[in-house]
């Protein structure tokens, strides 16, 4: 029964939320089921003394004058569930802003309540011009309050009037235009890295819509803000759409909600590791100072301060690589609570694993990476390329030929990478076989023979178009990088 989803979702309530669940079971508008009541209280005080509950006895506890029926108690089992999702969809009425206003004011509408309607929506009036971000949240209430107030006032006071209606338009308008933006600016950056495509139907020509009507889209922050973030991703070698995101933190944060400031630092960030990625290597410095500051303000945290594990081991490879350790150790251990429960210890075993081997402990590498358990493709590659670096160092030939064949397998195999992907890690894996082969017969040539042959190595890699980790390649041919490659 434990085992059950209704008591694996309660389990994940904090306490405040599993007593707001008992009062809205106990409300007798929302449930006059008694046995439904009942057997809330057994399931929360189990979970609250993280003891098993066995159906017989439960059933037991709340008719034990009648014989057991299965069926009973999935029926109840059942009826609390529905009960909990009618308080989820409670809870987020109440908590998203003016949405639980505006519903009042649609049924008071549709009722005729037309004084309700007429006080209230001035009073939601003063709410909105109150409020501090004119983000889509905000032009979405905008829109469906001037909905009703035009409509009302068109149809009960003056035709004529088309104020409010006129209002309604261009509050949807800017709703719909920051939605759509945000939404093709996480999709468009999502296709840069996962092998899938969207079709963004029609997104040219309201761009162009944007760009003609500046004067009046130009004004909305969260417009502004997404248009830019657009740009920068689909012209990456435009630089100043970079300097306009970071213009925007210096003078323009304090006008964006939360979600948008999260927004504005994420997509700074993955330009930063773009940048690198692309050889520049200036951009590194400047995404660790962007690190910090999001750290410090909390625009990296996500509700709850939970740090995705993802900027987590971002952070720590780059204060590894930037030989930061000790603010990097402290980072890693002051941060670890902050993961997300079920990816916890993968996420801090792996990093630790990095840090240990940037320290050059090549044995506390091994031990503590051989730890992680493979979530998934980034995980896993990531994980290769490491174990690969550490083999590398204790110059452990067996082992780095066998890794770089189930490497080669794995990807050839993988269909969650994109073409691109498969083709710069395919690169990599031949030129590192061909880098450990060599180290490896070091002592055959001499020293201006093995320098060659290394010297034309790294002239192969810096002429293949698409290398991942290209940089560790050259570092291991002893030449300086022409471009760094992967970092990230």
């Amino acid at each position: 029964m434990m085992q059950s989803r209704l008591i694996k979702y309660l389990r994940a309530l904090s306490v405040r939320d599993r007593e707001r669940f008992r009062q809205f079971v106990q409300s007798p508008y929302f449930n006059q089921h008694e046995p439904t009541i009942q057997l809330l209280e057994i399931i929360l005080d189990a979970l609250k003394e993280e003891k098993e509950l066995k159906r017989k006895v439960v059933f037991r506890e709340l008719y034990p004058d009648k014989k057991y029926r299965e069926q009973t108690i999935h029926n109840l089992m059942s009826s609390l569930m529905k009960l909990y999702q009618r308080f989820l969809a409670h809870e987020h009425l109440s908590n998203a802003p003016f949405l639980e206003e505006l519903s009042m004011l649609e049924e008071a509408y549709d009722i005729n309540q037309f004084d309700l309607l007429t006080n209230r929506t001035q009073q939601l009036d003063k709410q909105l011009d109150k409020y501090e971000h004119r983000d889509a949240q905000y032009h979405y209430a905008q829109y469906r309050l001037n909905q009703l107030e035009g409509y009302y006032v068109a149809g009960y006071i003056d035709r004529s009037n088309s104020k409010q209606l006129q209002k309604m338009l261009d509050h949807f308008d800017c709703y719909y235009t920051a939605v759509k933006l945000r939404n093709c600016c996480r999709l468009t950056a999502n296709m840069m890295v996962i092998n899938t495509q969207y079709n963004f139907h029609f997104l040219e020509p309201l761009l162009q819509h944007i760009r003609d009507n500046w004067d009046f889209f130009g004004k909305e922050p969260s417009i502004e803000l997404y248009y830019t973030i657009l740009q920068s991703l689909q012209e990456e070698d435009q630089p100043e759409r970079y300097a306009h995101l970071k213009e925007m933190m210096a003078s323009k944060i304090d006008q964006l909600s939360p979600v948008e400031g999260k927004d504005l630092y994420e997509f700074s960030y993955n330009y930063c590791i773009r940048q690198i990625n692309s050889g520049r290597s200036q951009y590194q410095w400047e995404l660790f100072d962007l690190y910090k500051q999001g750290l410090q303000n909390g625009l990296l945290l996500y509700e709850n301060n939970f740090l995705s594990e993802w900027d987590y081991k971002n952070i720590v490879t780059l204060g590894c690589k930037l030989k930061e350790f000790e603010w990097t150790e402290r980072f890693i251990e002051n941060y670890k609570d902050r993961l997300p429960a079920h990816r916890q210890e993968n996420a801090y075993k792996y990093n630790l694993a990095n840090l240990y081997y940037n320290k050059k402990m090549y044995e506390e590498t091994l031990s503590t990476l051989h730890q992680v358990q493979f979530t998934d493709v980034k995980y896993h590659l990531n994980y290769n390329f490491l174990l690969l670096r550490t083999y590398y160092a204790m110059q452990d030939t067996e082992a780095l030929l066998s890794l770089l064949e189930t490497f080669r397998i794995y990807v050839i195999r993988n269909r969650k990478m994109t073409a691109e992907q498969k083709r710069g890690y395919t690169n990599f894996i031949r030129y590192a076989k061909k880098l450990v082969l060599l180290r490896h017969q070091a002592s055959t040539y001499s020293k201006k023979t093995l320098q060659e042959k290394l010297s034309a190595l790294a002239e192969k890699i810096r002429n293949t178009e698409h290398v991942i980790n290209s940089y560790w390649l050259l570092e291991e041919c002893q030449l300086e990088p022409a471009r760094e490659g992967q970092t990230i």
